[in-house]
């Protein structure tokens, strides 16, 4: 669920002195004076402790740093309970030498893992289209170690790729991400500090807009071979390119464009063309429910 985090605190005289102690920091110096300052940061584990003048950060994924503590392993693509995150951020404080829960939270990631029927890359392929009738803003294929997607808006990003083909998995697995980047979007879902991001009702907020951001994405069955007649499967086939919904946007009232848009969804669910973003949508419900682990939560859409 939460991966990567960046946090701070303005109280920094305790961790900076206890990081001093334990780690090798590394520190500027001013180009014609030489003289050591500030920023300073370290590293233990795969975490980033960055330290300037006025503050403190800690920063990236605490999902990682939980399997480097306890498997020694460098990876997020196993299941990261409820239990696990606690247990992270404990030993995240023990590590800084001072309780870390009421750090600022300032970055968040929450995402799910999902073993797929089919690979992750083919879906993401074929099947991930767009995002809400626009193309998505990265596509990236790693020099062919991975394949992902990512489209961007001021306040987060959504991303979703292909981990299997990341860690040279022996099954499917695609990961779905939400990157909050935004402080006031933190503080909407009631994110302040890092003991929020243990707090239940915040987790199954995080994955409603999640699941949302599911539902905005353009996950389309393919259907070349389809008995569909040729007038609709041409406008099937001409929503498929975000350039037809930017014409539309441009060339046609708000009222006209919108009700172009719900037909196009009318469409899918009438030939059965969204099968693969139903089975995306339950497998992300099933995953959070065994992640809390509340077999009972219903709450979700």
């Amino acid at each position: 669920m939460i991966d990567f985090i960046k946090v701070y605190s303005p109280y920094k005289e305790n961790l900076e002195n206890h990081i001093k102690s334990l780690y090798d920091v590394t520190c500027s110096a001013d180009y014609f004076t030489k003289k050591i300052g500030y920023p300073c940061r370290t590293y233990f584990e795969n975490i980033e402790v960055r330290f300037t003048e006025k503050y403190a950060n800690i920063r990236n994924s605490i999902h990682k740093f939980f399997n480097l503590i306890n498997y020694n392993q460098s990876n997020n693509y196993t299941d990261f309970y409820l239990d696990d995150i606690k247990s992270a951020i404990n030993t995240l404080s023990e590590k800084a030498g001072e309780n870390i829960d009421d750090y600022k939270v300032t970055n968040l990631e929450f995402g799910l893992n999902i073993q797929t029927s089919l690979p992750a890359e083919k879906i993401l392929k074929k099947n991930f289209l767009m995002y809400n009738f626009d193309g998505f803003n990265q596509i990236d294929t790693f020099r062919n170690k991975g394949y992902y997607k990512q489209y961007n808006r001021s306040e987060y990003y959504i991303k979703f790729y292909d981990k299997a083909k990341q860690f040279n998995l022996p099954y499917n697995l695609l990961r779905a991400e939400i990157k909050i980047i935004d402080s006031k979007l933190l503080k909407k879902f009631g994110i302040h500090t890092v003991r929020d991001l243990t707090n239940t009702s915040i987790l199954k907020a995080l994955f409603q807009f999640l699941l949302d951001s599911i539902e905005e994405t353009n996950i389309i069955d393919t259907f070349a071979g389809e008995n569909i007649p040729a007038k609709d499967k041409m406008f099937l086939e001409l929503g498929k390119n975000p350039s037809y919904w930017l014409a539309l946007k441009e060339n046609k009232s708000a009222s006209s464009y919108y009700e172009i848009r719900r037909r196009y969804n009318r469409t899918l669910s009438n030939y059965n063309l969204l099968t693969v973003k139903e089975e995306i949508k339950s497998l992300l419900i099933q995953k959070f429910k065994a992640l809390i682990q509340e077999s009972d939560y219903c709450e979700v859409a």
